[in-house]
């Protein structure tokens, strides 16, 4: 009996890289209201995930749990069709190479979504903040142990004065350079792990796939743009006293350079490269309209 690419719980590599290349060809098209909508999405339960792991890591003493927790948000993202801005630093580039897009097209959608996420983590941030400075948030008060959000607060400023300031402002070029470095690797592990869900066609599959590359590039602690917005704009809001001046030169800027090389180099390249070509006899000769639909639906192309 034989078995059709559709019928199949998995999607072969040069399937997938067809499959992305058209639907980063339809993502060029996407209009702005949508690219902000979803994009939004993103950066918020990106937030959110940021303050479960770091509640968690506080709570339970132990940080690696917290990152274990952590990748829910982009699971999600993932899921549901949204916009990630680093996940599409990867996706437009391979549909302009193939000529479904163009550069314009491409910059274009990475600056609404990059803005659409930065607008989520912005609102997530002054919530958490407003949350945090008013009323009562004690938790021994209520018998459950220490002032948890004091403390969550406290460990947001101090990683937006050492993720500014001392790793990077305080080494000047050298620092410049790190950030962008860590940022290449972070967003290679980040598409990674959206490409390996794109493989399996089974909600327990994607998640499991991407699972483990989101929770390593947390536990690594390299930078991501995304995170890094929740992070360094609820740091200021919170009186940390880094200005978004020195956010925007010392990791906004480097880390978005080193998302878009790590995305696009290293997965949309690499992939592009060597699974472009479709391969002989190994898939069925009828065009399969169904997996076309899936892997578009996943990667948000509507």
């Amino acid at each position: 009996m034989s078995v059709t690419a559709s019928q199949m719980d998995y999607v072969l590599p040069n399937e997938l890289v067809d499959g992305m290349i058209a639907a980063g060809g339809k993502k060029a098209t996407v209009s702005i209201k949508n690219l902000l909508v979803r994009g939004f999405y993103s950066g918020a339960i990106l937030g959110l995930a940021v303050i479960l792991a770091l509640t968690v890591g506080i709570k339970s003493g132990q940080p690696w749990l917290g990152s274990l927790l952590f990748p829910f948000g982009f699971a999600s993202i993932v899921l549901f069709g949204m916009e990630l801005v680093t996940g599409n630093f990867a996706l437009l580039p391979m549909a302009t190479w193939a000529g479904r897009s163009s550069w314009r097209a491409t910059f274009r959608n990475w600056a609404w979504v990059w803005l659409g996420n930065w607008i989520g983590t912005a609102v997530v941030a002054l919530l958490m903040a407003i949350s945090l400075t008013s009323g009562t948030m004690n938790g021994a008060a209520d018998n459950i142990g220490a002032p948890i959000w004091d403390l969550v607060a406290q460990k947001i400023i101090a990683l937006n004065k050492a993720n500014v300031v001392v790793k990077y402002e305080n080494l000047g070029g050298t620092g410049f350079l790190l950030a962008i470095l860590r940022g290449v690797i972070a967003n290679w592990l980040v598409c990674l792990g959206v490409t390996m869900a794109l493989v399996s066609k089974s909600v327990p599959g994607k998640i499991l796939a991407c699972w483990l590359p989101i929770t390593a590039f947390q536990s690594m602690g390299m930078e991501h743009i995304v995170v890094n917005q929740f992070l360094h704009t609820a740091g200021p809001i919170l009186g940390s006293g880094v200005n978004m001046g020195q956010v925007f030169i010392w990791n906004f800027i480097p880390v978005t350079i080193g998302n878009i090389i790590g995305g696009m180099v290293f997965i949309g390249m690499l992939f592009y490269s060597t699974h472009r070509t479709k391969v002989e006899n190994v898939l069925p000769n009828e065009h399969d309209d169904k997996l076309e639909r899936e892997l578009a639906a996943e990667l948000g192309a509507r």
